[in-house]
């Protein structure tokens, strides 16, 4: 029997599995980068200063301007705790407003170009600074829209025999209905012209003459005057 107990037990752990449980490792916290306080306030200053004082001064990266930007102006403003990129990525974004671009174009250099630059020198590897845009969720399409959305290819209601009669005795009862009105019309304008003509009577509209009773003496002025034959 003392034998027994420790067969069993032998038993037992060779008939559960065998799970192996690799040793919990804690994540490695990634490197965040420390948040400083900045407080900026430029207003209609010039982009070159500007650049300058943030990028050069503050975040002592080395920078390049484009000399095609000298005459531009930016307004920022900046109060509160940033991270290097986050702060470079706001005044980026208020410069693109002025249509000039803060780009990296390597490892803490940067360069203040003009917008129309831009394509090319992301094609060059370099990189745009300036806030991502918001992403607006399209909202879901309901059930029943898209259940009444067509699907090309598939069997329509005007493929079948049942629809093809609909459809041919519905182009025989058009015919008929215009055959009916066209001998209608017909009838009409036949019996109109089997109408006779009026009748016209001609008057005599002239107002009567009154002749002068006879005996009356003439009047020397209308009389008509009469002239002898002249004799040779």
């Amino acid at each position: 029997m003392r034998f027994l107990r420790p067969a069993l037990f032998a038993f037992a752990l060779l008939a559960s599995p065998v799970v192996a449980q690799a040793p919990a490792t804690a994540p490695v916290p990634v490197a965040a980068e420390p948040l400083q306080f900045y407080v900026f306030s430029f207003t209609d200053t010039p982009v070159a200063e500007a650049a300058q004082d943030v990028v050069g001064g503050a975040l002592a990266y080395e920078l390049t301007v484009d000399p095609a930007v000298d005459g531009g102006i930016v307004s920022f403003r900046a109060d509160g705790w940033y991270s290097s990129d986050a702060l470079l990525k706001d005044f980026g974004a208020a410069l693109l407003d002025q249509d000039i671009a803060l780009m990296r174009t390597g490892a803490g250099a940067y360069a203040v170009v003009p917008r129309a630059n831009v394509p090319m020198l992301m094609a060059r590897g370099g990189t745009l600074m300036t806030l991502a845009e918001p992403v607006t969720a399209r909202p879901p399409v309901p059930a029943a829209v898209a259940a009444a959305t067509a699907v090309y290819g598939k069997h329509r209601w005007w493929d079948g025999a049942f629809a093809g009669l609909l459809l041919f005795f519905g182009g025989a009862l058009a015919g008929a209905a215009a055959l009916f009105g066209g001998q209608t019309v017909y009838r009409r304008a036949e019996a109109r012209a089997r109408i006779a003509p009026p009748v016209l009577r001609i008057t005599d509209q002239r107002q009567p003459v009154a002749r002068p009773p006879e005996g009356a003496e003439a009047d020397p002025e209308l009389v008509i005057p009469t002239f002898d034959e002249r004799r040779s």
